[in-house]
């Protein structure tokens, strides 16, 4: 039989145990309905004031005019079936159908019957693309082009959608090293034109030969190579694309590696060197770093403390007063900071970490900002399994948990339950989805309260 997941929460310290769940909602509106004939028009009209008032009630939404365009592919609108008449939910609804690009126009109509008012959404729609061809492509295929185009035919024939479908081309190219490479829309962008047409010019193919850094002391060439993605291909074959957009995201990435090793004034930039070989174009590309000053701890000291002294707080940090500035470290030691708060209850403590520059060169002070909110206990705890037809009982997920009903909540204990239910192999996991027994809280409420401060404690254990 197939194990299902089982959502667990507890209103204070609410636990879930999510499962895959499939949930199939179904949503409509009357115009995703076939239409039924009007009825008898007793008025009609383009003001709303004169069809319709703002106490009738909406009969049936309509979309007529449509003739290509099915009214499924087309946004939930606000207006519906069953709802009081609404001049403004109608025109966000225009905009809503205008911002489609399947229509030149959008009017609304009104038809008053005894039931109370039909609303009537007329639509010229666009001419559709009736062809869409790409000429010039030699190393791409038509068909991994019509694929990052995102256009074909029978889609609006709408020039900015032309547009944007050129410039996806030729970002495209420009992805897989062919910076050369240029696209002009033939067809697709004057009045009158049937389909669409992209003359290519893919120029030649370039490709990183090598990449070499300099100015850089603190790292060597191969620790950065990691940190960057413009290289050298698998035996300069199998990859290595040159992109230029992809070189400026590697600067920027650079330049946050040494930000956070304490280099704060670190400024990277690059030089590309291109040598030309039959139909490709290989590169050198060299990042050149000025690193700057590398900042010092001064000092490191808390703000907000009244539970515990800054002395404990500081006793087991990884980054201390006197060493170089780290981010990590300094990440590591919020995690335990926020441990150490979050296991004596207090879990929703909010720490922060302000690194404030002084005016000597190099030099910092770490401080560390604490909110540390209310002391907490477990109120009531409540089990949530998901499932066709969940067959694990509540006593099985509850005699798992190291915490029960007035004990103070602590953070590390949860996080130990949740391990400990993701093992038992009682419910699906799926770590690669996000999937699997969860444990999660919320503040309490009135019930919860009275049970965290009066806790009945008798065991789980064989409980149905």
């Amino acid at each position: 039989m197939a194990k299902r997941a089982s959502p667990f929460s507890h209103r204070f310290a609410r636990f879930w145990l999510p499962s895959l769940a499939l949930a199939c909602v179904f949503g409509g509106w009357a115009a995703a309905q076939q239409p039924t004939p009007l009825p008898p028009l007793t008025e009609v009209a383009g003001p709303p004031a004169a069809a319709a008032r703002t106490q009738d009630g909406i009969v049936e939404v309509r979309i007529e005019g449509n003739h290509a365009t099915e009214v499924a592919k087309l946004p939930k609108l606000v207006t519906r079936a069953g709802q009081v008449f609404d001049e403004q939910a109608i025109e966000e609804d225009v905009r809503t159908l205008h911002r489609t690009r399947k229509f030149v126009d959008v009017h609304p109509k009104y038809v008053r019957v005894p039931e109370g008012v039909i609303v009537i959404f007329q639509v010229v729609e666009r001419p559709m693309l009736r062809y869409v061809k790409y000429v010039g492509n030699q190393h791409m295929t038509t068909r991994s082009l019509r694929k990052k185009a995102e256009i074909d035919v029978g889609d609006s024939m709408d020039p900015y959608v032309v547009e944007e479908a050129r410039r996806r081309i030729e970002s495209h190219y420009h992805e897989k090293g062919y910076e050369a490479a240029r696209v002009t829309t033939v067809e697709g962008d004057k009045p009158g034109d049937k389909g669409a047409v992209f003359l290519i010019d893919e120029g030649k193919n370039r490709k990183a030969l090598w990449t070499s850094f300099v100015g850089n002391t603190i790292a060597s060439d191969a620790r950065l190579l990691t940190q960057i993605k413009s290289k050298p291909g698998v035996l300069w074959l199998f990859g290595g694309d040159v992109d230029r957009s992809v070189i400026d995201a590697d600067v920027e990435t650079l330049t946050a590696y040494y930000r956070s090793l304490g280099f704060f004034q670190a400024k990277v930039g690059r030089e590309v060197q291109v040598v030309h070989e039959g139909n490709r174009d290989w590169t050198h590309l060299t990042f050149v770093i000025n690193e700057g000053p590398r900042y010092t701890v001064r000092n490191v000291s808390f703000v907000g403390n009244s539970k515990f002294k800054g002395e404990f707080l500081e006793r087991d940090l990884k980054l201390k007063s006197g060493e170089h500035f780290n981010q990590s470290k300094m990440d590591a030691d919020l995690g335990l900071i926020r441990d150490i708060y979050g296991g004596r209850g207090f879990v929703f403590a909010d720490i922060r970490a302000d690194p404030r520059f002084l005016e000597e060169p190099g030099q910092l002070d770490l401080v560390y900002n604490v909110a540390e909110g209310q002391r907490y206990r477990v109120g009531k705890i409540n089990v949530r399994i998901r499932g066709e037809h969940p067959h694990t009982r509540h006593s099985t997920v509850l005699n798992r948990l190291s915490l029960r009903p007035g004990d103070i909540l602590d953070i590390r204990k949860l996080r130990d339950d949740e391990r400990r239910l993701k093992a038992s192999s009682l419910f699906m996991a799926d770590a690669a989805k996000g999937q699997g027994p969860r444990i999660v809280f919320s503040k309490p409420e009135g019930e919860d309260t009275a049970v965290a401060q009066n806790p009945e404690r008798p065991g789980y254990r064989g409980q149905s």
